[in-house]
């Protein structure tokens, strides 16, 4: 009860621009020293090709300008995905809690939605794959230098690439959650300017 009342508090601090610590470029550093379930990872977004219970294809696209935090429920994976599964609740209750809510999206990949009790979010959906979903996990891990068979989360940023993996059950959630702060706080890098552009500059 005390920790899920820490978070909360620290949840609502995030969404004051004030109080919000912003590590900016070494923000993969901090939560690296903090969490020693996070791998930070950088590559343009695979298609994720998934489908909605509603029949609706969906993709990264559909996520552009948001974070996006992935995380797949193989028919094989019970204890460890129902673990991590509880783990990631306790984030998205307490980001939904924050102004932060509507600046991420959560998606849950499984082979029976049926079987998965979620909470009752609106950034939160239970989709499947258009394909294998055992070759949509292998793809995604693809990208770690970590060799386990431990559940991962799956983070894009809001341009759509993949920049960090949470491995396994035991992450703090305030650690995934202060991570996001910081996504949601990055600044994307400006496009080179051209030589015209450069040059019209001069007369600015």
């Amino acid at each position: 009860m005390r920790h899920a009342i820490l978070i909360f508090m620290m949840a609502t601090m995030l969404g004051s621009p004030a109080l919000a610590d912003h590590p900016g470029e070494r923000l993969n550093e901090v939560t690296a020293e903090e969490e020693p379930g996070f791998e930070a990872v950088s590559r343009p977004g695979p298609d994720l090709d998934l489908v909605t219970m509603d029949g609706e294809t969906l993709d990264l696209e559909d996520f552009a300008g948001r974070i996006l935090v992935v995380n797949l429920r193989p028919a094989s994976c019970t204890e460890a995905c129902d673990a991590q599964h509880r783990q990631l609740e306790k984030t998205v209750t307490s980001l939904n809690a924050s102004p932060m809510r509507d600046m991420v999206g959560f998606v849950t990949v499984a082979e029976d939605a049926a079987d998965i009790d979620t909470l009752d979010a609106e950034n939160w959906s239970i989709v499947r794959s258009q394909g294998s979903l055992e070759d949509l996990e292998a793809r995604l891990a693809a990208v770690s230098e970590r060799s386990s068979d431990a559940p991962m989360l799956h983070i894009f940023d809001r341009q759509g690439r993949h920049v960090g993996i949470f491995h396994g059950t035991d992450f703090e959630p305030l650690n995934l959650l202060m991570h996001i702060n910081g996504l949601t706080n990055a600044h994307p890098h400006p496009e080179p300017a051209g030589f015209l552009d450069k040059v019209l500059g001069w007369f600015e």
